[in-house]
């Protein structure tokens, strides 16, 4: 298998996005007008990468894998679970002791119309710019060299890191936070991506309508100042829930690769 594909990849991914990010962690300069734009680093990376090691048919793949949007159920999953694993971290936290209030998220800032507003927006800023090059690009890629279990860990780590400038930026929103948070959280919604992803045959645009419906009910990260246990009940929720998926796809493998085997052209990065 030729490795050229995501090894230029995650070179222009990094690489796009890092010369922003990195400069702006060490000095605490102002971005300039690339700033609101780094985060479509992975999204260019994909698109270079596809153009410069495959060509049109890798290029025609990916946007395939993006108009991908008749994936039936599916919808209900990527737009109603993450409310569904929110909820149960609202229990839980109040079993544990906390306020319900402590776990507010993004969408519980904003009314019904405002929630709307902020899926949009987070579907064509993080998401769009985002998965088009984790799920769009890379997850193709290492799924055709390894199972689902690898391929996941390595893309969600690799998601940590690429991340990892923002804990040390001054007005990020991950400003301050953990790294071993990242490292534990992203390989954990992963494994929930590539569950999707499988599970569609594929689809990229479910990826980036998950990435957004996850932020828009993720509570407070505690490197802001609130409190620990909602966020680390939340985590262990996420944790929980990958932790279930794999355990599926060892109880039917052959489940788990179906969706590798859906229109082998798509697969190609």
């Amino acid at each position: 298998m030729d490795r050229r594909p995501l090894a230029t990849f995650w070179l222009l991914a990094f690489g796009l996005t890092w010369a922003v990010w990195v400069p702006r962690a060490l000095t605490g300069g102002d971005p300039g007008p690339w700033g609101p734009l780094s985060t479509y680093g992975p999204a260019l990376g994909a698109v270079l990468a596809a153009v410069l090691t495959g060509g049109r048919p890798a290029l025609a793949a990916l946007g395939r894998r993006l108009i991908r949007w008749r994936v039936g159920r599916w919808w209900a999953v990527v737009l109603l679970g993450p409310a569904a694993l929110w909820l149960v971290t609202v229990a839980l936290t109040v079993a544990v002791g906390g306020r319900p209030g402590d776990a507010t998220p993004l969408a519980g800032t904003t009314g019904p119309a405002g929630v709307l507003v902020l899926l949009l927006g987070l579907a064509l800023t993080d998401g769009l710019g985002e998965e088009t090059g984790w799920r769009g690009s890379a997850l193709p890629t290492l799924l055709r060299r390894t199972g689902p279990v690898a391929a996941s860990l390595v893309l969600g780590l690799a998601w940590a890191l690429w991340h990892a400038p923002l804990a040390r930026t001054d007005g990020a929103v991950l400003e301050g936070t953990a790294i071993w948070l990242l490292l534990v959280q992203l390989p954990a919604l992963a494994v929930l991506h590539t569950w999707v992803f499988l599970g569609t045959g594929g689809s990229a645009l479910t990826a980036v309508a998950l990435h957004a419906t996850t932020s828009l009910f993720a509570v407070p990260l505690p490197g802001d100042g609130s409190p620990w246990p909602p966020y680390l009940v939340q985590l262990g929720v996420q944790v929980a829930a990958a932790l279930a998926v794999v355990a599926g796809w060892r109880r039917a493998p052959t489940a788990a690769g179906a969706g590798q085997r859906h229109d082998a052209r798509d697969w190609a990065v």
